[in-house]
């Protein structure tokens, strides 16, 4: 996210990728060896409501009717032929989540003035009983943000919770976000992908536009255009969503971006 005054842009969806981190804990003591999982016993754990809202949000994205976090947090697609509408792009890269090598645990970090809607941490787990090491994602959430934002109800289909999870375990399979304005960014085209099978609005640009409202609070203008076979194609198709960023003496200024891989700001490892 870049603050400058002069540029007036940033992005949307903060996803900062930290450098990756060596770790000889195990994770939240329990052994855990790849898919998708909510976190249930750190520092972070997620709430029963977060984890209902965000399920609920992949069965729609994905058709997955069976689709939840079983007891011990992990993410179960159900049965494959319990599918009922949803993308099939959308279940292609879940499926390939859950079956991947790597670990993606979903944190809840709703309040935190560190993420901004969502964020993904790169951690490599050392076992020391063989010395090996693999990877983990730490895919932290803020709830809050997405009822706080203002947008009508379409925009606020097409940018939850689900979604953002989506482009954050993008992250992990390797994808990349824009480098520079007018790029939409390898993450996005493909989440706009989904949306395009669910005939949601299409994310029209990367980086945001934002306005100073006082020294320390900016307002942030996201663009979405309306999905063509619902809407008109031209400048009256936009759609807007809205939401206010609070700065951070921190690390505001090195952020590049909100969703986007940031190596330079020191992230805040606790509740604010």
């Amino acid at each position: 996210m870049n603050c400058s005054v002069f540029a007036l842009m940033i992005a949307a969806s903060y996803i900062g990728l930290t450098e990756s981190v060596l770790s000889a804990a195990p994770l939240a003591d329990r052994p855990r060896a790849s898919g998708v999982w909510c976190e249930r016993r750190s520092d972070y754990p997620i709430t029963k409501e977060h984890e209902w809202r965000l399920a609920l949000s992949l069965r729609r994205i994905t058709g997955y009717a069976a689709l939840q976090f079983a007891s011990d947090g992990s993410l179960s697609l159900g049965e494959s032929s319990a599918v009922i509408g949803g993308s099939a792009e959308a279940r292609r890269i879940l499926t390939a989540a859950v079956y991947s090598s790597s670990l993606f645990v979903v944190e809840d970090f709703s309040g935190s003035r560190s993420v901004t809607f969502g964020q993904a941490v790169p951690e490599q787990l050392y076992q020391e009983r063989d010395r090996s090491t693999s990877q983990i994602w730490r895919l932290r959430l803020d709830f809050d943000d997405f009822q706080q934002m203002v947008a009508p109800p379409d925009v606020r289909a097409t940018f939850d919770e689900g979604f953002t999870l989506f482009h954050e375990l993008l992250h992990g399979l390797g994808c990349k976000d824009a480098a520079r304005g007018g790029e939409l960014g390898a993450c996005e085209e493909i989440v706009n992908r989904i949306r395009s099978d669910l005939g949601l609005p299409l994310r029209e640009q990367y980086l945001g536009e934002t306005w100073r409202m006082t020294e320390t609070l900016r307002s942030i203008r996201l663009r979405f255009r309306s999905h063509p076979r619902n809407g008109d194609p031209s400048p009256q198709g936009m759609r807007y969503l809205f939401f206010l960023l609070t700065e951070s003496t921190e690390c505001f200024e090195d952020v590049r971006a909100l969703t986007s891989v940031d190596r330079n700001c020191r992230q805040q490892n606790r509740r604010d």
